[in-house]
């Protein structure tokens, strides 16, 4: 069918540049009728996709459909026609989490104007972007709770019962750790996170407030009482100011210029260091969405 109406298409189009001038208004008609059928139908499924999503998330949530609150109208139209005109599936889930949770009684998230304005900006990569950083928080998370778990009934002295619980629980999160790395590696390769499209790839995500760069580590200069230094500390001192001026320098020109990638060089760590996060607003946005 799709290419029956592309051949439709170019037919009217070929003879609108051979036809004369008089006959342009109606070939123009015949162009405008093809291309908004066409259109419609292709928005009309895509609000059947979205809408399907909302459901399969209003029933994880255990959301019966009689209990449903509908957003105001202005809002309502605009979640549906922001589903209908995503054919991308990320930046869809995001639209169709939006729209679960302003319908979800028991959520206190609604479809706030600014993230309906974000969500109508995103490209398919801002949206795998944000998927990404939300599911790295996610399994970030999860391991920090499951290491979070044990806390002796004495820090001071730790009796062997406990050490022995102490000694497996750090196995169990060294193993779970090594499953974390994989898993987000895994995730970014399949998100081309280590491939992203030229410099420009944060530009809209940083524009509208979702990402910022992870500030580097600052070196921190301590000085003695009152501030003085004894004579025999002052080379070390001064040589110990110019490193502070350095790494100043470089956390200014790192945060004047774009982030190059998602994940920093990785060294000889073991562990994923990410080059940018979210901002306030980007884990706000991720959360009413339903990613994190």
């Amino acid at each position: 069918m799709g290419q029956e109406i592309d051949a439709a298409l170019g037919d009217v189009i070929r003879s609108a540049l051979i036809r004369p001038a008089e006959a342009l208004g109606d070939l123009a008609s015949d162009a405008i009728g093809i291309l908004g059928d066409r259109v419609k139908r292709k928005r009309q499924l895509n609000a059947m996709l979205g809408l399907e999503e909302v459901r399969k998330k209003l029933e994880s949530n255990d959301v019966d459909m009689k209990d449903i609150t509908p957003p105001k109208e202005e809002e309502l139209h605009l979640l549906m026609n922001g589903l209908s005109l995503t054919d991308d599936e990320k930046v869809r889930e995001m639209w169709a989490g939006l729209f679960a949770k302003a319908l979800d009684p028991n959520s206190e998230i609604t479809a706030e104007r600014p993230f309906i304005s974000v969500l109508q900006t995103l490209s398919p990569m801002d949206a795998k972007v944000i998927d990404f950083l939300a599911f790295t928080e996610k399994t970030d998370k999860d391991l920090r709770s499951k290491a979070q778990g044990f806390r002796p009934k004495e820090f001071g002295s730790i009796d062997p019962e406990e050490r022995q619980r102490l000694d497996k629980l750090r196995t169990e999160i060294a193993a779970r750790q090594k499953q974390a790395v994989k898993a987000i590696q895994d995730k970014a390769a399949e998100y081309g996170m280590d491939t992203l499209p030229g410099d420009g790839w944060a530009d809209n995500l940083i524009r509208q407030d979702i990402i910022e760069r992870i500030p580097t580590p600052q070196t921190q200069i301590e000085a003695t009482r009152n501030g003085l230094f004894p004579r025999r500390e002052l080379h070390e001192v001064v040589g110990r100011l110019d490193q502070q001026v350095k790494v100043l320098s470089q956390v200014v020109s790192r945060s004047a210029s774009p982030p190059q990638r998602v994940i920093a060089k990785q060294n000889s760590s073991p562990l994923v260091h990410l080059e940018i996060g979210f901002t306030n607003f980007g884990r706000r946005l991720a959360t009413a969405c339903g990613l994190l």
